[in-house]
């Protein structure tokens, strides 16, 4: 009946003229309308129970009636809540798009009704959808905005959801500092309430930052926890993704066996509870193990089936990395046109992303495609761009504050645990002094015990009230202190305005002294003359030099190439003539002509890279070190890395320098591979005061044979630049070291 006055208000006086005829009437329909009502909440309910359950069938029919029924009576919180159920539906079946529909549906009614805790779930949602879509800012709006809803409202269950939304946002763009701090966040709420789904996740999470970091025996301890805590919870869903991840981590630590163990539980329940997002991940992990035991075209086949279903979600972020796996992967099977746009269009995705790791990894596998269709230029361009976006990511820096982190957390979790454990353990003391007392007929003293058990339990509950206190001014803290990060950078950008400004007014200053200093120029001009002479000096004596590397270079050609002409020309006559007589003879002959050729191919190479002013920097000759290296031990299974000081990535060598510094290391990394029998090698270049030191290393046999005409060579090479050449042997190995001053 107040529905009707609010509503119709013009009728006001008509309906007060005849309410005393209509009240037993409108006391039947009120009565009917709240049956419905009720009706609609009980169907709201249960679809929220079969939800929980994964019963999303039975749970979706539910919803339709409750909306169906909530449209008929108007009963707009109905309509609302049923619609946030049906997107939650949705979002746990991985079909995003649809559920951003129900979002939208739900939100002017969620508005209108002022209910804060709709608004929290769609803002939620939408910051997930978001994500997926590779939207990350508005995702963090979104999130934070939820999180700003409810700050003296929000439940500790939807605290810790956001929570580790915002770790999953920040893992995305490889903040993985951040993404830790909000996953313990998310951990310690969880544990707060005892929900098992959500710590199962929590772990997983934080399993996914260790694996990031290449911290793996962390990662799989995680993962254990999580699976633990998952199977005891019966929650399918959570043990597709655990499953799926250590599955990975295990192909890591070599261990194939438990890999397939666990990627196949992970299909199996990906498939039984049809969850589509779920499926393409579990297919992406068979097909990552199936890369790893070198069976390709059975790789490419569980990668396209996840593709398939990925594209059809619109995942954008795990998109972004199995276009890069499975243009890999058809490049490995020859099939250039499909690895080529699989490999372009996860570089395109990537970038939308601003994801540098995914960004570095499709520039590593565009380089190594070019290479083998020996488009070279095309390829050393894209391996620049890997190594620029590899070492942009700083691994080293962060895992030292995510220990930092983590044990910050650990101390004050266990700190509140101490305390309640305390305060229980005084409890039970109490129950027991009061139950003696009892039993001895002593009410007096069981009276007293009791009303020291009341005021215990009171101080247990003070002390909870406290911890949960203490977690929301942490939260308020760290929003604080980002607000006071963001004003510290709009008053850099003020300042560095103002300083602009007094630039400007510096410079008009100085145009009117300009005039007062007029005498000063003669003498200025007569200095630039002798400045300009001395220059002119000085590039006449560089030119000199410049000839004189050119005139060695010139010679070497001359003796290297000339001689191993003049073999390859001797060595045709004979062949020529031995061909129909000696075949095998013929054979052998051929095959020194061949090596030759490449000698000569690969000489020639290595003097025009050094000629070429592009490749002066340091940064160069590691790229072509390690091009060399790569081509030499990796076909070998010789493990190989190669490191170099981050203060020398930019420093300029002269002509000689380079050449000789790579014509040292090629001699090094030959003499492993003829003698050595070595698994791992390490190349390094370091700074050491005032020189730059080159050192090659091995786990091999070989000890270094100081008279050799190789180890000469290297010896001879170093000195031309005015370098020390050493080799030192221990029993793990050998290694080569040459010191040269700094140019």
């Amino acid at each position: 009946m107040f529905k009707i006055l609010k509503t119709k208000a013009r009728g006001y006086l008509l309906i007060l003229s005849v309410l005393f005829n209509v009240t037993s009437q409108t006391v039947c329909a009120q009565s009917k309308s709240d049956s419905k009502t009720a009706e609609v909440k009980e169907q709201i309910t249960a679809a929220d129970f079969f939800l929980n359950k994964a019963n999303y069938d039975t749970a979706i029919i539910l919803c339709n009636k409750a909306l169906i029924s909530s449209q008929k009576l108007n009963y707009k919180a109905g309509q609302a809540k049923a619609y946030d159920v049906l997107a939650e539906i949705m979002f746990k079946n991985g079909k995003m798009n649809d559920a951003e529909q129900y979002n939208l549906l739900a939100a002017p009614l969620a508005t209108e009704l002022k209910d804060t805790g709709l608004l929290i779930n769609i803002k939620n949602r939408t910051g997930l959808y978001l994500l997926e879509k590779g939207k990350n800012k508005e995702a963090e709006q979104n999130f934070t905005t939820a999180l700003n809803l409810g700050a003296n409202k929000l439940t500790q269950l939807k605290k810790a959801e956001i929570n580790s939304n915002l770790g999953s946002l920040y893992l995305a763009l490889g903040e993985k500092e951040k993404a830790l701090q909000y996953f313990l966040n998310a951990d310690k709420l969880y544990e707060n309430i005892n929900n098992a789904k959500g710590l199962g996740e929590t772990y997983s999470n934080i399993a996914s930052v260790y694996y990031l970091m290449g911290n793996i025996d962390d990662a799989i301890e995680f993962q254990k926890k999580s699976i633990v805590v998952r199977e005891a919870a019966d929650d399918k869903s959570g043990l597709v993704i655990t499953n799926n991840n250590i599955s990975q981590m295990y192909i890591l630590k070599g261990n194939y066996d438990l890999s397939l163990k666990h990627i196949k539980q992970s299909i199996a329940l990906a498939e039984q509870i049809k969850n589509p997002k779920l499926q393409a991940a579990s297919y992406a992990g068979m097909s990552v193990y199936n890369i790893r035991v070198k069976n390709f075209a059975e790789a490419l086949v569980w990668q396209n089936k996840s593709i398939k279903l990925f594209e059809q979600i619109d995942d954008k972020n795990m998109l972004s990395r199995l276009y890069i796996s499975a243009g890999n992967l058809a490049n490995a099977g020859k099939d250039s046109l499909q690895a080529i746009t699989y490999l372009n269009k996860g570089l395109s995705l990537s970038e939308n992303l601003y994801n540098k790791e995914n960004i570095a990894n499709a520039y590593e596998k565009l380089s190594a495609f070019y290479l083998s269709h020996n488009e070279y230029e095309k390829a050393y361009v894209n391996y620049k761009k890997f190594i620029l976006y590899r070492d942009s990511v700083t691994v080293k820096s962060n895992l030292s504050k995510i220990e930092e982190i983590k044990t910050q957390y650990e101390t004050e979790k266990k700190d509140n645990e101490i305390v309640k454990l305390n305060t229980l353990q005084r409890l039970k003391q109490l129950q027991i002094e009061k139950q003696d007392a009892v039993i001895n007929g002593n009410l007096i003293e069981a009276e007293k015990k009791q009303n020291e058990i009341e005021l215990l339990s009171k101080e247990k509950q003070l002390q909870d009230f406290k911890i949960y206190q203490q977690n929301d001014e942490i939260e308020k803290q760290t929003l604080v202190a980002k607000n006071k990060e963001q004003q510290l950078q709009i008053n850099i950008a003020r300042q560095q305005i103002k300083d602009k400004q007094l630039k400007n007014e510096t410079k008009i200053k100085n145009l009117w002294i300009g005039g007062l200093l007029g005498g000063l120029v003669l003498a200025i001009l007569l200095a630039l003359l002798f400045i300009n002479r001395y220059k002119l000096k000085k590039k006449l004596e560089q030119q000199y030099a410049l000839i004189a590397i050119r005139n060695t270079i010139s010679q070497d050609l001359h003796d290297e190439i000339g001689s191993t002409l003049t073999s390859i020309n001797i060595l045709s006559n004979v062949t020529e003539k031995a061909i129909e007589n000696e075949p095998v003879q013929a054979k052998e002959m051929l095959h020194q002509i061949a090596v030759q050729s490449k000698t000569i191919q690969q000489n020639m190479s290595d003097i025009v890279w050094s000629i070429r002013p592009e490749n002066e920097k340091v940064e160069n000759l590691l790229i072509r070190i390690r091009e060399y290296a790569a081509q030499t031990l990796e076909p070998l299974d010789i493990a190989v890395t190669v490191d170099t000081d981050e203060r020398l990535i930019n420093q300029i060598l002269p002509i000689e320098f380079r050449k000789e510094l790579l014509l040292i290391c090629k001699e090094a990394i030959n003499n492993i591979v003829k003698h050595a029998g070595a698994t791992k090698v390490a190349i390094a270049i370091k700074k050491d005061k005032q020189q730059i030191q080159l050192n090659i290393s091995d786990n091999g046999v070989w000890k270094g044979n100081t008279s050799g005409t190789g180890t000469k060579s290297m010896k001879a090479r170093a000195n031309i630049i005015g370098g020390k050449f050493a080799i030192a042997t221990t029993p793990t190995g050998t290694a080569v070291t040459v010191n040269i001053p700094l140019p």
